[in-house]
């Protein structure tokens, strides 16, 4: 039976490509966005409209997702919730009000509505591995499970976005096994930690999107089209395909203890320096002809144990290679480019 599945953060890589299976495996959806605005670059996406979604796919606006109550008319007849939406560390952002604060407000918001919508059956909340590796990511192995301890007393500023966003999942994950312990909630809670997310992104619809509007691609695409990053970012990643998948498998997933948040984390090691040589293979006459350029994406080491995410999704992971080919060649189609 069809599924009613609320997703947040829909006009991002993961939430639109959840919101993308979610519809093509025939469930309705409802997507929260801040303006109307928002909703039609949604709905009105190629990919969307391709799946003839009609009246299954519907937007609901809502201003400020902080707000006491927020979600509460969005989740009317909600059966399932996927909270992929959370504020990324934009350099130009307020670390404290932009993307700390509403990092913790909006999950713990949306949890309370769920715990006055009789309806809802499963919550899933999408963070990330740095809220398992801390702000230094230590030298022992690390798995979804583990958490570090939270700061005494929490930080009210913060030195940078990346201090900000990283405590903001540190705290967001203490708070989420606090409700489902002390709040008996009648739906069951699971979080899904991935690593970076590469792959397809069907909401960059140009050239010039798909370098800069582009989500994590964008680093990838710093690495095959001459760009430099300044700093390291963490080596370990997740196809958005994969992600996707798994988002839907752990959605309707039996959760084995009751009562319990369940973590479920995907992060395949990898090295950012090997980003050209895969473009360099799959499309050797575009770099012959300039269009492809080698770039500088330095790896910081992350020692992360992915879950058996393998097991339940029932195949193996797609790798890293295939992740930069198939946003090489995206960007390729955006330029009107052979990909021969």
């Amino acid at each position: 039976m069809a599924a009613t599945i609320l997703i947040t953060g829909a006009s991002g890589l993961i939430g639109f490509r959840v919101l993308l299976s979610a519809l093509a495996a025939g469930h309705n959806v409802r997507y929260t966005v801040r303006s109307e605005e928002k909703a039609r670059v949604v709905f009105s996406n190629p990919a969307v409209q391709k799946l003839a979604p009609g009246d299954r796919l519907s937007p609901a606006i809502i201003s400020d997702f902080s707000a006491d109550g927020a979600f509460d008319s969005a989740l009317r007849g909600v059966t399932h919730i996927v909270h992929a939406g959370s504020p990324v560390p934009v350099p130009t952002y307020d670390p404290t009000t932009e993307v700390f604060e509403p990092t913790v407000k909006i999950t713990s918001g949306l949890l309370a509505s769920a715990l006055k919508t009789p309806t809802v059956q499963r919550v899933i909340i999408t963070s990330s591995i740095v809220a398992n590796l801390g702000l230094v990511p230590p030298s022992t192995p690390v798995t979804a499970s583990t958490r570090i301890p939270l700061p005494t007393p929490i930080p009210s500023t913060f030195s940078d976005v990346f201090e900000g966003y990283i405590t903001g999942k540190i705290v967001e994950l203490h708070n989420t096994d606090e409700f489902a312990k002390t709040r008996a909630p009648h739906f069951t809670i699971a979080h899904v930690i991935p690593g970076y997310v590469f792959g397809r992104n069907g909401l960059a619809l140009d050239a010039a999107m798909m370098q800069t509007q582009n989500s994590s691609n964008n680093f990838l695409m710093m690495g095959m089209v001459g760009g430099e990053l300044p700093f390291p970012i963490h080596g370990g990643f997740v196809h958005i395909d994969d992600l996707a998948d798994l988002h839907l498998r752990i959605l309707f997933h039996e959760p084995k203890a009751a009562g319990k948040v369940e973590d479920f984390g995907v992060a395949t090691k990898v090295d950012y320096g090997s980003i050209f040589e895969h473009v360099a293979t799959a499309f050797p006459k575009a770099v012959e002809a300039g269009v492809f350029k080698r770039g500088k994406v330095p790896t910081l080491p992350a020692n992360y144990k992915s879950s058996d995410v393998e097991e339940l999704l029932g195949r193996k992971l797609r790798t890293f290679d295939t992740a930069v080919v198939d946003v090489a060649s995206q960007y390729l189609e955006t330029l009107g480019k052979d990909k021969a």
